[in-house]
């Protein structure tokens, strides 16, 4: 009986766990670098495999979260271009879906490429970013939250579907100096929010009670954090064996991201793969290709994957438990400190490779903890 309510709980859950990213946007005077902040936890099924690269051969370069592979062209899911503007995005389920007859009879021309690469490719500012789109219009069925920021201080986020979008400049929020986005949007259907609405009222939450400016490594902080509405920190908790939206961090976290949105050094705080076995580490694209690898190469997402496989326990496909005792003791290793000048390093190459041994050191510990874990059946009665 034991085995079979677990299964029914962790099949209601599966399909929320799939598209799932949590995401906010803080204005300048709320942020600690005096710029807007960008914040995208990501998770997903599918695009896994990632790396953080320089891309060039638009009217701006720009550091972005690209595929791992040689074909990735305009794919991206987070980034910053040479002038400070940022994009990130969340997968949105509830925007209205035009017919084939309202999308042909939209007469915009198709943005080919996303707005996300085109963005950064092309815009400098935030309004830069609307006039693209209202000038354009998407691939039918595509819908997401797209947050914006530049060098100037604006930042928004632009709902976005096929032939439309709304505009929601932070001071609309009514927060003082920032927003919130899950995987809904306020455009779209309200009885359809679903269960994304867990996390989105989790981080309005937490960022409402936060005092002060908010800082990159705050995010990461939320990136790591198993906390939750309902039931309090999940670790603890015997009432859930899944995460099923509850918390930012799930067994389906491939990446944390901060866009620091400054003109002058436009930066990032990066984590490539899961949350809580990697290490935020920063990027600056005026440093170009010199990116400290273990980001620009394999060995964090590496190291999260085998963090996956033994933290999060397969018991059907693509569904799995927390082994939360595991999970408990890679986040009490303590993260190594890592700092994000706000001014780029004049020796970029020995700031990074100071970065890469600290990681490497960082790994030695977690792997050391994966080695020695065991594993429980979650089923067993």
């Amino acid at each position: 009986m034991k085995r079979l309510v677990i299964l029914a709980l962790l099949l209601f859950a599966l399909y929320a766990e799939a598209l799932a990213c949590t995401s906010a946007v803080v204005a300048s005077h709320r942020s600690s670098e005096g710029v807007p902040l960008l914040w995208k936890h990501r998770d997903n099924t599918i695009g896994t495999n990632t790396r953080i690269d320089y891309i060039t051969g638009g009217k701006y370069a720009y550091t972005a979260v690209v595929p791992n592979n040689h074909r990735y062209a305009r794919g991206l899911y987070a980034g910053i271009n040479e002038v400070g503007f940022g994009v990130i995005s969340t997968a949105t389920k509830n925007l209205p879906e035009s017919t084939p007859e309202e999308y042909q009879a939209c007469h915009r021309r198709r943005l080919k490429g996303g707005a996300l690469w085109n963005g950064l490719r092309e815009c400098a500012t935030v309004d830069e970013f609307e006039e693209m789109l209202k000038t354009t219009k998407r691939s039918r069925r595509s819908h997401s939250n797209i947050g914006v920021g530049d060098a100037s201080g604006a930042v928004a986020y632009f709902e976005v579907w096929d032939v439309g979008y709304r505009r929601y400049d932070v001071g609309e929020s009514g927060n003082d100096g920032f927003d919130v986005r899950a995987n809904f949007s306020h455009a779209g259907d309200a009885k359809k929010r679903g269960s994304s609405l867990r996390r989105y009222n989790l981080i309005m939450n937490e960022m409402k009670a936060h005092k002060g400016a908010f800082t990159p490594f705050d995010f990461i902080g939320y990136s790591r954090s198993y906390n939750s509405v309902k039931f309090g920190n999940i670790l603890t908790c015997d009432k859930v064996s899944v995460c099923s939206n509850h918390t930012v961090p799930r067994s389906s976290t491939i990446g944390a991201f901060v866009m620091v949105c400054d003109g002058k050094n436009p930066r990032l705080l990066v984590i490539n793969g899961h949350s809580v076995p990697g290490v935020a580490v920063p990027v600056y694209v005026k440093a170009k290709g010199e990116i400290p690898q273990c980001v620009k190469g394999n060995s964090m997402r590496l190291l999260a994957e085998d963090f996956q496989a033994k933290a999060y326990i397969a018991v059907a496909d693509k569904i799995r438990v927390m082994n939360k005792e595991l999970i408990a003791k890679v986040l009490k290793i303590k993260q190594p400190k890592i700092e994000m000048p706000k001014e780029m390093p004049s020796d970029i190459r020995a700031f990074n490779a100071t970065i890469d041994k600290k990681f490497a050191a960082h790994e030695k510990r977690v792997r050391k903890v994966l080695d020695k874990a065991t594993i429980p059946h979650p089923l067993h009665d």
